[in-house]
Formats: structure tokens, sequence, C-alpha cells
């Protein structure tokens, strides 16, 4: 009977060390499956939050008569031309010319509004759409307005004025030499090295009409984000000036035809 009792106690013994072994081998299981899980989701998110950098187009400038341009692109042409209309008013009418439509942005300008140069043209990488980012020109200020070929329509994504550095005022540094710009999450965003710009909004009281998008640091750059999300194709500003696309601005009442 003693030699039952010690085998039955051997045998409760092993299956209880059994059960623990194996409760724990489960719990390893399901934990290493929770990990891969989560590494899974957490490589999805990164996939779908980082950035895709835009890939910048190249274009022959042709005759350039300043501050008129003529851009020869693969698939379009670009040119500008600078008038007063009876109104006494001036206006910049930008033309763009595809294969299969001309399409036009109309801009008011007056001496509150701030000179633009010939475009840099980026293509979406996912989208396929057109990215125009037209430089504003000054002595210590610069910026650009920032537009988006979609769908056969001409969105004004938004426009940024701010300054240079005192060290950077009279370089020759060239935008394409300092921007990056990237598509992330149905937004634009603009990649500036912070080492050239006065960061402070403040400073920029004077251009109260040019602080459209978000603003924030990452590392040692300066990031402007514009969203391609509820966008219209045209803006008013409380200044009175207003730009989009003059085609569909035309047909739908918005403005006159500019003469």
């Amino acid at each position: 009977m003693k030699n039952l009792n010690i085998i039955l106690l051997l045998l409760f013994s092993y299956s209880f060390i059994f059960c623990q072994g194996q409760n724990k081998e489960e719990k390893k299981s399901i934990e290493i499956g929770k990990t891969s899980v989560d590494n899974r989701i957490s490589n999805r998110r990164y996939a779908v939050k980082a950035p895709i950098k835009l890939s910048k187009i190249n274009c022959i400038q042709e005759i350039q008569d300043i501050p008129n341009y003529n851009l020869n692109c693969e698939n379009f042409k670009v040119s500008n031309t600078i008038f007063e209309g009876n109104d006494k008013n001036r206006y910049e009418l930008i033309s763009f010319t595809f294969k299969d439509i001309d399409k036009a942005i109309i801009r008011k300008i007056n001496n509150e509004d701030l000179e633009t140069s010939s475009p840099i043209i980026f293509k979406s990488a996912t989208l396929k759409d057109y990215i125009f980012f037209f430089p504003i020109n000054g002595e210590n200020h610069f910026g650009w307005k920032l537009y988006m070929y979609k769908n056969k329509i001409l969105y004004p994504l938004g426009q940024r004025a701010m300054y240079w550095k005192p060290e950077y005022e009279e370089s020759s540094i060239s935008y394409s030499e300092i921007l990056n710009l990237y598509e992330s999450n149905g937004n634009i965003l603009v990649e500036i090295p912070n080492k050239y710009v006065i960061k402070n909004d403040s400073d920029y009281k004077n251009y109260p009409n040019y602080f459209d998008g978000k603003y924030y640091e990452k590392g040692d750059n300066l990031i402007y984000e514009f969203s391609t999300e509820n966008i219209n194709y045209y803006k008013k500003y409380e200044n009175g000036l207003f730009e989009g696309d003059y085609n569909r601005m035309i047909n739908n009442n918005v403005i006159d035809l500019i003469k």
C-alpha cells in the first residue's frame, strides 16, 4: 500500500510538472504570436505613414523674357503672361498646354502680393498627379505657392512666406538645392533644412495671407504640410487677392472673364 501511494505521488508530480511546462510553452507561443502580429501591425502602420519622395520633372527653359517664362516639359508646356486688365488691376495668367486639354491659373496681383518665378515641377509616385512649386522671389524673404494638377483640375494647395537667416540672404542658393517634396497620408510635405530659415512665425507678420499649411520640426529640417483632401479649385484671401483654376472659375461664375 505504501508503495502504491509512492507511485501515485510520483505520477501526480509528473503530471503537474508536465502541465506547467505545457502551459509555459502555450503562453510563450501566444506571446510570440502576439509579438509577430504586433510587428506586422507596426510595420504596416510604418508603411502607410512613411513619406514617399516626389520625383522632379525635367523641363527645358525656352525663350525667357523676365518676368515671363516658357517651359517645355515631357507631357505639357507651361508659360505665363502678366497683364493689366480693363479694371486697371494687374493679373498673371499661367497657361498649361497638355496633349488633351488646355488649363490656366489666374492670379490677381497688387502691391501686397509676392512675385513668383517659373515653377519646379514634381510628379506623385502613387497618384500620378503633378505638383507645381512656384518659388516666391525676394531679397530677404522667400517661399512658394503650391498647386496640384489632378483629374484635369488645378488646385491651389497653399502658400508660405518666410525669411532667410542673414548669412544666406545674399547667397546664390536655389530652391532645387535645398528642398525636397514628399507625399504622405493625403498631404504634400515641403522639407527644408532649418539652418537656412528664421523659424519664428511671428517674423512673418508682414505676410498674413501666406500662412497656409501646418508647420513643424523634424530633426534638422522644417516640414510644411499641405492637405490634398477637401480642397477647392480656387482661393480668395482677406486682402482681396484670388487665384485658382481659371477655366473652372469662369465656368462656375466665380469671376468674370478678365479682359
